[in-house]
């Protein structure tokens, strides 16, 4: 099959959420099948990568996109009553490049990338069309709007409500749609047609033997680590992470006064960098190996108090052999059991006492880090996924439209009981 891929920004490195989905679809898509991937690039720096890319595409052609010009684009979009998120992403140059590529080759199938790119799929010329969004970006803006003051609440609010229609619009005309987790499918409007909805999550790769922090002479007196891996200048991941620094940290360190908390993720912005003020606090910043740093954590944890979809963070941390303790938000799209695959705690007190718990019992925290490990491995791997992914792109999606886990109850059930 010709399979024309859309993406909002070039899917390497696999550095982030999305870069990494795409990067995996991309790649095994690309097994069986030819693709011509075409995506915006708005990170000069991200150009070195392009020869990687292209090896597993017939074409790649990148389109540079400015987010300062985009953003002025898209807030004239919402002031005239557009998405903020559609206008952002209309660019001419996108355009040209697809319709020469209408010209001279027949696509079987258009697979566009998140909401940002379903406009551009909804005008081309192929007999299927599947949209991935992940998550719901029109639900994350409500979000944001929940947690903003104004004027800030009313453009995310408003950009959620139109963002919302036209996501509907969009799963109306597509063949297919696809989303991370069950709990984003669940909260799709009643008046969407369910059997066009399918579930394709995130997965992992774990190796035969998990990567665990191992006792030296050189590290036998070194401080136990209580450890987040994300990037940096992500508004959530940030906000999470001081949320933790302030709300638990202080109570963990004055019962481990050994403890440290390691801040691990590319581009931490200035608020980020404040937190390495607090004692005991290390900002670290990008690593060259991120499952190397994981496996230096005792303890993982994923603060975030604005959380859509799927948390690879959390599934790597999971792959490791490491707890993770996470909020609700966290933990909505990932259905292992609370209490023996993770922990979850949204009150910073439980939080910081189901940290403390871990750190001072060695064998539970190996256990729940072995369960946990196990867990991903048969729930969270990327070929499962990724079996399913192509089931919907070819079309032979029925069974990938089944519960992957029929007889479990929803995470987040699970999580408000426990609390």
């Amino acid at each position: 099959m010709n399979i024309l891929y859309l993406a909002h920004r070039l899917p390497y490195p696999p550095n982030k959420g999305d870069k990494l989905r795409a990067f995996h679809q991309i790649k095994h898509l690309a097994r069986n099948h030819r693709v011509w991937c075409a995506c915006f690039v708005d990170d000069p720096q991200d150009e070195v990568h392009i020869p990687i890319l292209q090896k597993y595409c017939t074409q790649l052609t990148t389109v540079r996109l400015s987010p300062r010009l985009a953003t002025i684009r898209g807030l004239a979009g919402l002031a005239c009553g557009k998405s903020l998120t559609q206008s952002y992403y209309e660019h001419q140059g996108m355009r040209r490049v697809l319709d020469d590529w209408y010209k001279r080759t027949t696509f079987d199938v258009v697979v566009a990338f998140s909401s940002s790119m379903a406009p551009y799929a909804m005008f081309a010329p192929c007999r299927r069309r599947v949209l991935d969004f992940c998550d719901l970006d029109s639900a994350k803006w409500s979000q944001f709007a929940d947690q903003s003051r104004w004027p800030l609440r009313l453009l995310y609010r408003t950009e959620g409500r139109r963002l919302a229609n036209l996501e509907r619009q969009w799963i109306d005309k597509a063949d297919a749609t696809i989303l991370i987790s069950r709990s984003e499918r669940d909260q799709l409007s009643s008046d969407i047609d369910r059997r066009k909805v399918h579930v394709v999550g995130n997965g992992v790769e774990v190796s035969d033997s998990p990567i665990v922090k191992k006792p030296s002479k050189e590290n036998a007196n070194a401080a136990t680590v209580v450890g987040f891996m994300g990037v940096m200048d992500y508004k959530p991941n940030v906000e999470g992470v001081a949320w933790f620094v302030k709300s638990c940290w202080p109570t963990i360190r004055k019962k481990m006064p050994q403890a440290e908390f390691h801040i691990v993720g590319r581009s931490p912005n200035s608020k980020a960098k404040k937190l390495a003020c607090y004692e005991g606090v290390r900002v670290i910043g990008n690593v060259p190996d991120a499952q190397q740093a994981v496996s230096a954590f005792d303890v993982s944890v994923a603060p975030l108090l604005l959380a859509r979809g799927l948390q690879n963070k959390v599934l790597e941390a999971m792959a490791c052999g490491k707890p993770v303790v996470l909020t609700r938000q966290a933990a909505e799209g990932i259905h292992g059991e609370p209490g023996q695959h993770f922990l979850v705690q949204n009150d910073p007190t439980k939080f910081s006492q189901s940290v403390i718990s871990l750190l001072q019992q060695p064998i539970v925290r190996e256990q729940i880090g072995q369960r946990a490990r196990h867990y991903v491995s048969v729930h969270h791997q990327w070929r499962h996924e990724l079996s399913k992914l192509e089931l919907v792109v070819t079309g032979i999606s029925q069974a990938a439209n089944k519960c992957v886990y029929p007889n479990e109850p929803r995470a987040s059930a699970r999580a408000d009981a426990q609390n």
